[in-house]
């Protein structure tokens, strides 16, 4: 899977309607990627009330793959 960065995608195959991601790099901050997951009903603490993960860069695509998401990225034709 391609992983986009600063691009929203879609996650096609979650149980929430409108499930949608976004992959930050962080890796000056904090050394890693922050991958921040949001839908209509989220409640996070972060804008767009999205919740956030914290991934080391060595570990990002392991992280898609583990989370069997198909991602429709927006920027993607």
């Amino acid at each position: 899977m391609t992983v986009l960065i600063e691009t929203i995608g879609d996650i096609v195959n979650s149980p929430r309607p409108g499930h949608c991601l976004r992959v930050v790099d962080d890796v000056k901050n904090s050394g890693g990627f922050l991958i921040y997951e949001w839908w209509p009903a989220s409640d996070g603490p972060n804008a767009n009330n999205s919740f956030d993960t914290w991934v080391e860069p060595s570990r990002l695509h392991e992280f898609f793959r583990e989370s069997s998401w198909q991602v429709r990225w927006r920027n993607e034709r």
